[in-house]
């Protein structure tokens, strides 16, 4: 099941057999956290990388008096800290849950013996890099040039499960209070 999930991910950029995503399979396992769980606390180091495979969850950064949403996570998404999975070093970002869900989780270690191992790990690991690289910079390409309207239509035509986000989350991500995410949710598109 997360094999095929995994391949149907990465097909866009690297086609690997099947078999490949059987074994990077075995190395993780399937896991379900309640609502608001926190991953990764603030100032510590990513253990885990996941995969969401139901639900939601976000990267979010303390600034001043409140957190503030830098990344989001629906199915099919990777839900870490990459920058403390790689480095293996604290970073101020928290991960959390937004709602219960189901995560397909590799710990550091396991995920070392895939690099080990040379079965396609570096490459997984390299595309998986490039991806998160482009999403990221298309995220700050799109705070600059489009709307919190346009950003947030697009979210709900391209991400399963967004109008189940509290508010609170969504609104910072797209750097709006949430009374203004609200009066864009009323509008009639």
């Amino acid at each position: 099941m997360i094999a095929g999930q995994l391949k149907k991910i990465f097909d866009p950029f690297v086609e690997l057999p099947v078999s490949v995503w059987e074994n990077f399979e075995k190395l993780g396992e399937v896991n379900t956290f309640p609502k608001e769980t926190i991953l990764k606390s603030a100032h510590t180091t990513e253990k885990y990388l996941n995969l969401v495979l139901s639900g939601s969850g976000g990267n979010l950064i303390w600034n001043t008096n409140n957190f503030v949403c830098i990344d989001l996570a629906f199915q099919h998404d990777f839900l870490c800290d990459y920058m403390s999975f790689t480095l293996q070093k604290p970073t101020p970002i928290e991960v959390r849950l937004f709602e219960e869900s189901t995560l397909f989780r590799v710990s550091h270690h396991r995920f070392q013996q895939t690099l080990a191992t040379g079965n396609h790990g570096e490459k997984i690991t390299r595309i998986a890099a490039e991806v998160s690289f482009i999403e990221k910079q298309q995220q700050q390409i799109d705070l600059l040039t489009k709307t919190a309207k346009e950003r947030y239509l697009e979210l709900l035509q391209t991400k399963i499960g967004i109008e189940k986000l509290p508010l609170k989350y969504l609104a910072s991500y797209l750097g709006v209070t949430p009374q203004s995410l609200s009066r864009i949710r009323s509008e009639k598109y």
